[in-house]
């Protein structure tokens, strides 16, 4: 290549970086892209690349830029890592877990690569192996704050609040929110499945002090407010998020949510129905304009957006139990079943919807599949004296009487018995002592018959 050429890409370059200093990243990139076409063999510009199209959010793209680094410089580890990274951030985990552990093959003691790995073990459901990552980066960097960041997004997602906060804030501790802009709201939705709404409401309002412009912030925040019937400062901050992002579903379907709560249910329908017209498969939109009709006692259009809603398959544990009841309303036991399935397999220790799906099931008349429910429902819960109502109710229909009335006993306590147990112990007995004449005079008059009298 010409010297002139060599020159001009590497002034290129320095320009890019100047301009990705200043956030420039569409100009940053141009520069880029055109030092590399003058010199195609610098892994180091490929690289700086993929960092611009990642600020972009242009991930796939950023793959390929990474993938074009490690043509060049197959164990170059800063590429590597980066492209397990945006793997990950592209669902491609097995991927993302294969790039992992090749670096790791190059330097055993290279500490990000099981830093980062701790996030997509969780996203995979191994929280054993997200925690021995933890623990292995711990060995090489002792105080990461990312290592927290991540270990502490496994503890949330199972549930342990406390130590996915205190892992949080040791972020926090460490490197303060700059690096980690996001803690705070995770510390915010934390806090909210605790039940402790004023503190999220604070660290919600902290990391919207950070970055204002997001949307997805401001309509999670609107949700909690509306948790705390602060309604006037929800629509704020919902009207704030639409005006950022007309063109965003999640804000008008938001905002239909809220029109709803305040009763405004024609301007609740045309809010939904429009989140439908930017994307028709845009989750929660159908079951809110379900709810609608079911309000104007509309049952046919309540059951057509319900029905709608369960086939864009949603994965959401309060969206899925809220579909379920609704569709139970409308008749659709057997929707509502197939709802209740997918949400105890996405939360198989949820007691309640095991106790619904039981429901459900008995609805159906499948006996032995819901007392299946209730008993598991039961294991999760042992103190729900509405789920013993139900499986002994149920075993009393299927004519299993002992079985009813030990399950019923198990479970009265004195000096203050359940009164309502109490009078279904005592209808037990009375079907059972029913049952039992009734089969011996089918037993007596079955002989007669055959004897000739």
């Amino acid at each position: 290549m010409p010297s002139n050429d060599w020159s001009d890409a590497e002034r290129r370059v320095e320009r890019a970086q100047e301009l990705f200093e200043q956030r420039k990243w569409l100009e940053a990139l141009d520069e880029l892209r055109e030092a590399t076409s003058l010199n195609p063999y610098n892994a180091a510009w490929y690289f700086n690349i993929g960092l611009t199209l990642d600020e972009l959010g242009r991930t796939d793209e950023a793959i390929d830029a990474y993938r074009q680094a490690l043509t060049i410089e197959p164990d170059d580890l800063q590429s590597l890592t980066h492209l397990a990274i945006d793997l990950h951030q592209a669902g491609r985990f097995e991927e993302a877990l294969r790039t992992f552990e090749h670096v790791q093959t190059i330097d055993h003691a290279y500490e990000p690569g099981y830093c980062h790995r701790i996030l997509t073990y969780s996203e995979l459901g191994d929280h054993e192996r997200a925690e021995e990552m933890f623990y292995l980066a711990r060995l090489y960097k002792e105080h990461c704050p990312s290592c927290y960041y991540n270990i502490g997004c496994s503890l949330a997602a199972r549930g342990l609040f406390d130590k996915a906060i205190y892992c949080w804030q040791k972020t926090l501790d460490l490197q303060g929110s700059s690096t980690h802009p996001q803690v705070h709201i995770r510390i915010a939705e934390a806090l909210w499945n605790k039940g402790d709404l004023e503190q999220s409401r604070r660290h919600y309002l902290t990391g919207l002090r950070q970055d204002p412009g997001n949307t997805a912030t401001l309509l999670d925040l609107a949700e909690l407010l509306m948790d705390m019937r602060r309604f006037d400062e929800a629509g704020e901050k919902i009207r704030r998020a639409i005006e950022l992002a007309p063109e965003n579903p999640a804000g008008h379907c938001v905002l239909g949510r809220w029109q709803l709560r305040r009763g405004k249910d024609v301007d609740a329908v045309a809010s939904l129905h429009k989140a439908l017209q930017l994307d028709p498969t845009y989750p929660g939109a159908h079951l809110q304009l379900g709810q609608a009709a079911l309000k104007r006692k509309d049952t046919e259009e309540a059951r057509k957006h319900l029905r709608a809603e369960l086939m864009l398959r949603p994965e959401d544990p309060h969206s899925l139990m809220d579909l379920s009841n609704m569709l139970l309303d409308v008749g659709e036991s057997r929707n509502a079943v197939a709802c209740l399935k997918r949400l105890v397999h996405i939360e198989p220790t949820n007691a309640a919807a095991w106790q619904n799906l039981a429901v459900a099931q008995f609805m159906r008349s499948r006996y032995d599949e819901g007392i299946e429910s209730c008993q598991e429902a039961l294991r999760l819960d042992p103190e729900n004296l509405s789920i013993v109502h139900n499986l002994a109710l149920a075993l009393g229909h299927l004519g299993r009487y002992d079985e009813a009335i030990d399950i019923v006993r198990s479970t009265q306590t004195e000096p203050m018995p359940d009164e309502g147990l109490a009078k279904l112990e005592f209808r037990l007995k009375a079907l059972r002592l029913w049952s039992r004449c009734t089969s011996f005079l089918k037993h007596v008059f079955g002989i007669r018959r055959i004897t000739g009298f």
